[in-house]
C-alpha cells in the first residue's frame, strides 16, 4: 500500500487509538493506515492528552494546531503598529530573527517568516541565496617572518581586530579600496576609504581608524599591502597575525561583514565614487542593529559595555 500524505481523519485516529491501546507497534499502525511511521510517531507524541491517546481529543488538538498555524502568520498583518514595525525593520535590512529578538517585537521569528512568505516580501530579505563562483587563485608576494593565526591568543576583551580590503572592479581602473576592521568580541565595524593601498595611504587610514580605540591584536591576510607589517605594528602598538594562504575563512568575521557591506556597495561599484554619507549609512546599519550572536544587543552597545569594564 502506498503512503498517504493528507491529514489523518477522525476514523484514522479511532483506529490508532484502538491499535495503540492493544499494544501494536508504530510500524504496524503505519503499515495498516498506509502512513509514514514518522506520522504515527508524531501523532502519539504530540496529540496525546494527559498521557493518553484518545481519538476525539487528538482530533480537537490537531485542529487547534492547524488553526494556530494559519492564523499566527497573520498576527503581524492584523496588528497595524506591529506590521509597521516589522516592515520598517525589514527595510533596514534586519532579519526576522533580529526583529523577533528586539524588545519591541512580541512575536516569534517563525511568525515573521510566515508573514514574509504570506505577503511575498522575500525580496526584503538579505542573503536569499546566490550561486557561488570559484575565484582563480594566484600567488602573492611572500611577507617574510610572519606570525600565523595559531600564534594569536584571544581573550575575553575588546581590541582584537580582523582586517580586510574591499576592492574596486578591475575594469573600472580605480585603485580605491575600503579598509574594513571588525572587533572579534563586540562585532563593532570600522570602515575607511583609501585612494590606493600604498604604505603611506594605509598608514594614514590605520591611524584614523584606530585613533583612541583599544588595539590588542590584528589579524589579516597576505595582501601585498601588508608587506610593511612591522611598521604597522609600531604604528598601532599591536602585533599583526596572518591567515594561511587561500584560507580566507580563517578571518570569517570580517569576510561575512564584507557580504553585508556589499548589499549597500555592490561589487561593480567604483569605490572612488563612494560618499562619506554612504559609509555612515553602512556603519549605522552594521553597528546599530540587534544581533542574535550578541543576545540581540548592538555592536556599539557591547563595545561600550566592555570599554567601561576594561577602563
Amino acid at each position: 500500500m502506498g503512503q498517504k500524505y493528507d491529514h489523518l481523519s477522525y476514523e484514522d485516529r479511532v483506529k490508532i487509538e484502538h491499535w495503540h491501546k492493544n499494544g501494536k507497534s508504530i510500524r504496524y499502525i503505519a503499515g495498516e493506515l498506509g502512513r509514514s511511521p514518522n506520522t504515527i510517531s508524531y501523532e502519539l507524541k504530540h496529540l496525546t492528552v494527559s498521557g493518553e491517546y484518545i481519538a476525539r481529543k487528538a482530533s480537537v488538538k490537531a485542529y487547534q494546531k492547524r488553526y494556530y498555524a494559519r492564523t499566527s502568520s497573520n498576527k503581524v498583518a492584523r496588528d497595524k503598529a506591529l506590521r509597521h514595525y516589522v516592515d520598517e525593520s525589514l527595510d533596514k535590512g534586519w532579519s526576522p530573527g533580529e526583529i523577533a529578538g528586539s524588545s519591541d517585537c512580541p512575536v516569534s521569528k517563525r511568525t515573521i517568516y510566515r508573514y514574509v512568505t504570506l505577503y511575498a516580501l522575500q525580496h526584503k530579505l538579505y542573503f536569499k541565496g546566490k550561486p557561488k563562483r570559484r575565484k582563480a587563485m594566484y600567488r602573492r608576494g611572500l611577507i617574510g617572518e610572519r606570525k600565523w593565526i595559531e600564534e594569536r591568543i584571544l581573550r575575553d576583551e575588546i581590541g582584537h581586530w580582523e582586517l580586510d580590503f574591499i576592492v574596486s572592479p578591475t575594469k573600472s581602473g580605480s585603485k580605491a579600496v575600503l579598509l574594513v576592521a571588525v572587533d572579534t568580541l563586540s562585532k563593532r565595524t570600522l570602515i575607511e576609504l583609501l585612494p590606493n593601498r600604498t604604505k603611506q595611504e594605509l598608514s594614514r587610514a590605520l591611524k584614523r581608524m584606530f585613533d583612541g580605540l583599544a588595539v590588542k591584536t590584528i589579524l589579516t591576510d597576505n595582501d601585498i599591502a601588508f608587506t610593511y607589517w612591522r611598521y604597522f605594528e609600531q604604528l598601532l602598538g599591536a602585533p599583526f597575525y596572518f591567515t594561511h594562504p587561500y584560507h580566507s575563512w580563517e578571518k570569517g568575521l570580517v569576510e561575512n561583514t564584507n557580504k553585508w557591506i556589499r548589499h549597500f556597495i555592490p561589487k561593480k561599484t567604483d569605490l572612488s565614487t563612494v560618499t562619506k554619507e554612504t559609509i555612515v549609512t553602512v556603519l549605522t546599519y552594521l553597528n546599530e542593529r540587534p544581533r542574535q550572536v550578541l543576545g540581540y544587543r548592538t555592536a556599539n552597545a557591547v563595545y561600550l559595555e566592555y570599554l567601561t569594564i576594561q577602563g
